[in-house]
């Protein structure tokens, strides 16, 4: 198997190498035949000789595309060199044509109004008098718009093949270890940054022009290089925060991963950090990658569990360990089609000076191995803690009040409120979006209805989703086996339901959505009581499944249910 994930990884990163050469390659045929180019032309014309020229014509020719218009100047002019007559085209060191900036029509304007005093002269090679320039003058727009350019994808084919040569993993010691993402993670910032600022630096430098021209919306163009500021500092904190704690290796024992024994394994830090909540979770992840001209990657979590890790000192050091046995029907690592199936483990430490965070993709394979079990007194410890923090989490989330022998749940307004502002955000953008395509369409054309429609599909539903959730609040009240629920929006009743509860089982979890903040997911679950064929909800919005068990063991416990 060690053999067939060399090969696999030797083929994969081939690929990607292959893949950025063309980016390279594009980049820097950019700017040599860009920029360095008309450099080159620029110095090696500067000792050529003036002579009068006779302009027969100039203009400015436009050229109409798919999606835009781009401008050439042609012109046809002679003149007289060491007695012979010449005749010539050429008017600058441009061939083609293009739009950046207004400079064809002000170099005609300029040239016509030479021609006009009689000072108009041609620069001509003595060493080959049939070559000539009419203007010797640097357009620095094109300049900084084509250096800008080669520069970004040289940059782009750069660091793809520098990805492709980067190691998530070697032996030391005879022994496989993993290192985190992060270890390379801030140049992925640093990218990104580069991308935004250098793609805005063309249009933030004709702010002025445009604004004197009473275009106000150019400012939006702002948003790009504000985005590759932000991008830069994660890039700074991002490696500020792996310097400060060093590459922290992970190794897997067994090695790879079981499914159908145990995930386990051990991360060396260099100096031990006292006491702090650490947190080791591991995940399975399925990646899909979609085809067609607008490709998109996304992820979804299958499985997902926290633990308590075992820290230790070692030398001067710490050792954090962790053992985990996952569901032997879940997938191994591996890929097919278009989809792929990625383990992670992730681990939270200090959060002072600096946030520990680590993310390690591991490989996990069918098999029966297992590891060393962590010591007893440990997992007792942590399943205790565990246990109360989630009975704190439930009641800091659910108000619980006992009345006489039977209970009252009320699930307060406001709660989940990040993800109500999300919805409301996501809302008021495609809502908004729906709407104003909508008033235009009717001088636009069709398409715009339809694209109004599918906006307006997804963002009224989560705007009204946003707006209900932030201001729901549920008051259940179970008493002699009867329940009574009463929903509130905004302090105002909105509807009331019954039904009965006789036994524990009846009370049971369902799903309240989830959310994904980076490498780790957030699960909702509400708790209902299912009864006469129908489902009554008596507590809604619990983060987390521990949560929401801790809390249904705790009614079940109150109410003395069999």
């Amino acid at each position: 198997m060690s053999a067939a994930r060399s090969s696999a990884k030797k083929k994969k990163s081939g690929r990607i190498i292959w893949f950025g050469i063309p980016f390279l390659l594009a980049g820097l045929g950019v700017i040599i035949f860009g920029p360095l180019a008309t450099f080159y032309e620029h110095f090696n014309s500067s000792e050529w000789e003036r002579v009068p020229v006779h302009l027969s014509d100039i203009r400015v020719e436009s050229h109409q595309g798919d999606d835009s218009t781009t401008y050439s100047i042609e012109a046809n002019y002679s003149y007289q060199y060491r007695g012979q007559r010449y005749a010539a085209s050429r008017v600058g060191y441009d061939v083609g044509n293009d739009n950046i900036g207004n400079d064809h029509h002000s170099i005609v304007g300029d040239i016509r109004r030479q021609q006009a005093r009689g000072t108009l002269r041609a620069w001509v090679n003595p060493d080959a008098p049939h070559e000539s320039y009419l203007l010797r003058q640097l357009r620095w727009k094109k300049i900084l718009f084509m250096g800008l350019f080669g520069l970004i994808f040289s940059v782009a084919g750069g660091g793809i093949m520098l990805a492709g040569k980067l190691r998530t993993g070697e032996k030391v010691n005879g022994k496989e270890v993993i290192y985190s993402s992060e270890r390379h993670g801030f140049w992925l910032f640093a990218f990104m940054a580069f991308m935004f600022i250098g793609i805005s630096l063309p249009p933030v430098l004709a702010i002025v022009d445009e604004i004197r021209k009473g275009n106000w919306l150019i400012l939006v163009v702002l948003l790009f290089p504000l985005a590759g500021i932000w991008l830069a500092y994660m890039a700074w904190k991002s490696r500020r925060d792996w310097k400060f704690y060093g590459p922290l290796p992970l190794t897997l024992t067994p090695f790879p991963g079981q499914l159908g024994g145990d995930v386990a394994g051990q991360i060396d830090l260099p100096n031990w950090y006292g006491e702090c909540a650490w947190r080791v979770t591991l995940q399975c992840v399925r990646i899909v990658t979609s085809s067609g001209k607008n490709s998109s990657t996304r992820e979804s979590i299958l499985w997902q569990k926290d633990q308590a890790p075992h820290v230790v000192a070692q030398g001067v050091g710490s050792a954090v360990r962790f053992v985990f046995t996952p569901p032997p029907d879940l997938s191994v690592t591996g890929k097919s089609g278009r989809e792929r199936i990625e383990w992670r483990v992730s681990l939270l430490g200090p959060k002072t000076p600096v946030p520990l965070e680590r993310t390690y993709s591991i490989p996990v394979e069918l098999g029966d191995g297992k590891a060393r079990a962590l010591p007893t007194e440990h997992v007792a410890r942590s399943e205790k803690q565990a246990l109360f923090e989630s009975i704190s989490a439930a009641a800091d989330q659910i108000d619980v009040q006992q009345l006489g022998d039977g209970l009252r749940l009320y699930s307060r307004v406001g709660r989940n409120a990040s993800m109500a502002l999300v919805l409301l955000v996501m809302g008021v953008v495609f809502s908004g979006a729906s709407i104003g395509m909508g008033m235009v369409a009717a001088e636009e054309g069709f398409m715009l209805y339809v694209m109004s429609f599918f906006f307006g599909l997804f963002g009224f539903p989560m705007f009204f989703g946003g707006v209900f959730m932030a201001g729901r609040a549920l008051e259940a009240r179970v008493s002699a086996q009867q329940v009574d629920i009463v929903r509130y929006w905004g302090g105002r009743a909105l509807w009331r339901r019954h039904g009965s509860l006789q036994r524990a089982d009846q009370l049971i979890l369902t799903s309240g959505g989830s959310s994904t903040s980076g490498n780790r997911k957030t699960e909702y679950f509400h708790i209902e009581v299912s009864c006469e064929g129908k489902k009554l909800r008596i507590a809604e919005g619990l983060v987390g499944r521990e949560v929401a068990e801790a809390m249904r063991d705790n009614v079940i416990r109150l109410l003395r249910l069999p």
